[in-house]
């Protein structure tokens, strides 16, 4: 952790601990304390404290029983918001057949091709990346601004999940389900494309749960 003095202490702080958090430097539940993470950067307690409270509204952290914890993700958390996401990005693909441009249709194509090297590698983490990647573009090309600030949100829980419950396990035919995603929305079938990203969520749902179930009767 570093901070660079011109910059603004408290976004600075959020970003560091928004990463650290998002890449499981912290357990679920843990408490986070003001006054420790202040003298680990070097910095008063004041930006640690708005740092605490961006956080606080991405969800990342809870205040429970007059402490600062890391936010810990019950099942119902899971199922709730995958069917938030559910409707959310079948709008955004909906959207972006409207408004793709022959960059964004690259940009797809370029995930595509990395996410299968990726894959056959067997790289969890740069799979992780790129599959937020390829929602990513999706989701901006639908232009759709307040589209945009509710699956922020959304976007950022999942990927926390991801990597404190199921430790970025991904099930195997999600690489063919982009790319068939990504032919409907270039053929400009709306209601395949439509359809196909509900499906898709749905598998990922599902995938997650089966990943907690076995966890938790072991």
């Amino acid at each position: 952790m570093r901070i660079v003095k011109p910059e603004s202490l408290h976004l600075q702080t959020y970003a560091i601990l928004k990463e650290e958090i998002l890449e499981g430097a912290y357990r679920p539940g843990e408490r986070v304390v003001e006054a420790k993470i202040a003298n680990q950067l070097g910095i008063s307690r004041g930006p640690v404290r708005e740092a605490f409270r961006m956080l606080i509204q991405d969800g990342l952290l809870i205040y429970n029983d007059g402490f600062v914890r890391v936010y810990h993700p019950a099942v119902q958390d899971v199922i709730d918001l995958f069917q938030c996401r559910e409707s959310l990005e079948a709008l955004a693909i909906n959207l972006a057949i409207e408004h793709i441009t022959d960059e964004d249709k690259q940009k797809l194509q370029n995930n595509l091709e990395l996410t299968y090297e990726a894959y056959e590698q067997k790289q969890t983490m740069e799979l992780s990346k790129l599959d937020q990647a390829f929602h990513d573009i999706i989701i901006q090309v639908s232009k759709n601004k307040q589209l945009m600030e509710l699956l922020e949100n959304i976007r950022t829980k999942i990927h926390y999940m991801r990597i404190t419950m199921i430790k970025g396990e991904f099930y195997p035919s999600f690489v063919k389900e982009h790319e068939k995603l990504v032919g409907f929305l270039l053929d400009g079938k709306v209601e395949e494309a439509t359809n196909s990203m509900k499906v898709h969520i749905q598998k990922g749902l599902r995938g997650v749960l089966m990943y907690i179930g076995k966890v938790q009767s072991r």
